[in-house]
């Protein structure tokens, strides 16, 4: 009996080693994640078309499922450290475009790579693109949903957001449209340099002093014939459908002074007269503008006006410049109020 137990036991053994190298062959533990050639060939669809929001965004949900994780092209490492060191470095405008040129290179290298977004939203942020800063901000926290600072990228993607609304709904300083550009990414373990922290809620605001304005002097057989150019002076301004009148500057006159003060635009906007020059019959007034949410932000308003015969309105040009290099030149007609 004992030996038909040891032989049905040997039987018994010998069909588990036949069985169980077949089932394993036919059933074959799949590789996580998306294949390394559909991956590659994400990402060389999303180098010839860098504009692909949904394609960028695929990529770098695909990458979440990889393991390992794909490995960062030497080509982004390279545009990383460029970016941080022109960034570090920048005293203007140019100098983050130059960042900016250089994190757009790496996230198209490597469109999963979360610190190259953080890196350009950063830069973006500080040339005065806030709509392209949002836009790399959410791509940062999509690709790392768990990074230690969501919560204070998050909080300045909401100070962002406010600020462009504030700016197109009000006739505060206008935020200036971003170009068209692809951010992309490169992949997880590389080393950069830390950028310039995010900036908190509670940032100051560092307004730059007046200066001494300027007031041109007259022989005095001419100055009964220089008409007033004391009171507010306003335009109007097409704003959707509908026309707005805005305030552009007020003269007025202290003691035989005559100064200029800046309209109230809100809370958020600060103005500082730059410049104030008056003749017999022209008068240039120069007012710059800053955010108290954005410090990096700025813009200037640059009035150049003639008087007309009756004393009731200026006309001439008028000059926006803002950070971001953007000019608009303008005709303007100002009316007293």
């Amino acid at each position: 009996m004992l030996d038909g137990i040891r032989t049905r036991f040997f039987f018994a053994i010998l069909i588990l080693a036949c069985i169980l190298p077949g089932a394993a062959w036919a059933a074959p533990k799949k590789a996580s994640g998306a294949s390394a050639e559909t991956f590659e060939q994400y990402v060389a669809d999303l180098q010839k078309n860098p504009a692909d929001k949904a394609l960028r965004e695929k990529i770098i949900k695909t990458a979440q499922t990889m393991k390992p994780a794909p490995a960062v092209p030497e080509e982004a490492e390279r545009n990383m450290a460029r970016g941080v060191v022109f960034f570090t470095k920048a005293t203007d405008n140019a100098g983050y475009q130059k960042a900016i040129v250089e994190f757009e290179a790496a996230a198209n290298a490597a469109p999963w790579l979360d610190k190259a977004y953080y890196n350009l939203g950063v830069a973006q942020e500080k040339a005065g693109l806030f709509k392209e800063a949002i836009r790399s901000l959410k791509l940062y926290l999509l690709a790392t949903p768990n990074a230690k600072n969501a919560r204070e990228v998050r909080n300045q993607i909401y100070m962002l957001e406010a600020t462009v609304e504030e700016a197109q709904a009000t006739p505060g300083p206008a935020v200036p449209a971003a170009p068209a550009a692809g951010a992309a990414a490169a992949a997880p373990g590389m080393t950069v340099a830390k950028p310039a922290p995010l900036m908190s809620t509670n940032a100051n605001l560092d307004i730059e002093k007046d200066v001494p304005l300027k007031v041109v002097k007259l022989p005095q057989d001419k100055k009964s014939r220089i008409p007033s150019f004391v009171g507010s002076w306003s335009f109007k301004e097409l704003r959707g459908t509908e026309e707005t009148v805005v305030q552009g500057f007020e003269i007025v006159n202290t003691n035989g002074v005559l100064s200029v003060l800046p309209p109230n635009r809100g809370e958020n906007n600060v103005g500082s007269v730059r410049e104030f020059e008056i003749t017999e019959k022209t008068v240039k007034v120069q007012i710059k503008w800053k955010m108290k949410n954005v410090p990096a932000y700025w813009k200037t308003e640059t009035y150049d006006l003639t008087m007309s015969d009756d004393g009731k309105t200026l006309s001439g040009s008028y000059n926006q410049s803002s950070v971001g290099g953007r000019n608009k030149y303008l005709d303007k007609n100002l009316f007293r109020q």
